[in-house]
């Protein structure tokens, strides 16, 4: 039977996962976000084409002892461009699902048999508090990486990716960890009149 099959990759940078203090409490307790970013490369090893319809990051909760319960955020638009300087040159990574401000590519996320694709993804959790945050080992957390395509049908790989603070993660997105909270304090406005 001709199925899709995808094959899911990680491209080193930006790839990490952030947990920062908000200026927010709950019940008297001091709240955080955890917001990551994934560089994703899916190749379609089957022999049948399908759509990417949706990507997942899974992360072990600080303080639960079982590995095998994950804690889902979902992937968010990011507010703006992921990049970084080298040297007097801007380098830009293309989005996965959103266009891109700064480039002018296409998204491609309908790969035929054999094809593939790489792209930046990007996620942020509402405010948590106490261990809702990810299990930080060596300055590395596991989270599992799943995609979805339109059948429904789940492909998810396991990795370690690096934890990283606030400002280091704006370096690449000066928004970095900012679209909840925006989308928070200012009301959706219409702009067709």
């Amino acid at each position: 039977m001709h199925k899709p099959d995808f094959k899911i990759g990680l491209l080193p940078v930006p790839t990490f996962i952030c947990t920062y203090p908000t200026e927010q409490q709950f019940n008297q307790e001091n709240t955080h976000r955890t917001a990551a970013v994934v560089y994703l490369k899916i190749t379609n090893i089957g022999a049948a084409p399908a759509q990417i319809t949706s990507v997942r990051l899974g992360y072990h909760n600080h303080s639960f002892k079982y590995t095998f319960l994950w804690y889902w955020l979902n992937q968010i638009s990011s507010i703006g461009d992921f990049g970084h300087t080298v040297g007097e040159n801007l380098r830009v990574f293309p989005f996965l699902f959103q266009k891109s401000v700064l480039l002018p590519q296409t998204v491609h996320t309908y790969l035929q048999a054999g094809q593939e694709t790489n792209g930046i993804v990007y996620f942020e959790q509402p405010h948590s508090w106490g261990s809702y945050r990810p299990r930080v080992k060596n300055k590395k957390t596991n989270v599992l990486i799943r995609v979805t395509d339109a059948y429904g049908n789940n492909y998810s790989k396991s990795f370690k990716i690096d934890v990283v603070d606030i400002d280091y993660a704006r370096k690449f997105n000066c928004n970095f960890g900012n679209t909840l909270a925006l989308v928070d304090e200012h009301p959706i406005e219409t702009w067709i009149q």
